[in-house]
């Protein structure tokens, strides 16, 4: 019976590991407003300021309703990786090869936010 409960509890120790080897969910991101604020005044106030190359102007809260209705996984995404849109390019990471995803996304939220929109 002994040797039984140490077969028993070895292979639940070893289930417990394997189990634990796996990889972690994605983490859900959340929009940090202030880091989003210093992200988009170093680097996407050049275009979303006033909407130079196409981009949509912070004021421009029709355009930002219709990108908002694409949902933030899609808009984040796009930051990242670029977008041929109907208005223009949106480049890769905007140009800002030191933002990481959590800076875009930051800068997603505060644009959003400015122009009175919420993302789906």
């Amino acid at each position: 019976m002994k040797k039984l409960m140490m077969i028993v509890f070895a292979v639940g120790m070893f289930g417990l590991f394997l189990s634990s080897c796996g990889e972690a969910p994605p983490k859900k991101m959340t929009v940090n407003i202030e880091n989003g604020k210093v992200i988009y005044d170093k680097a996407c106030i050049a275009c979303h300021w006033k909407g130079v190359a196409g981009a949509a102007a912070l004021t421009d809260t029709p355009r930002w309703e219709t990108i908002a209705a694409k949902g933030m996984d899609t808009i984040h995404q796009h930051s990242i990786t670029g977008f041929q849109g109907e208005y223009g390019v949106m480049p890769e990471r905007g140009t800002c090869t030191a933002c990481s995803d959590q800076d875009m996304y930051d800068a997603i939220g505060y644009m959003l936010k400015q122009a009175g929109v919420s993302a789906k």
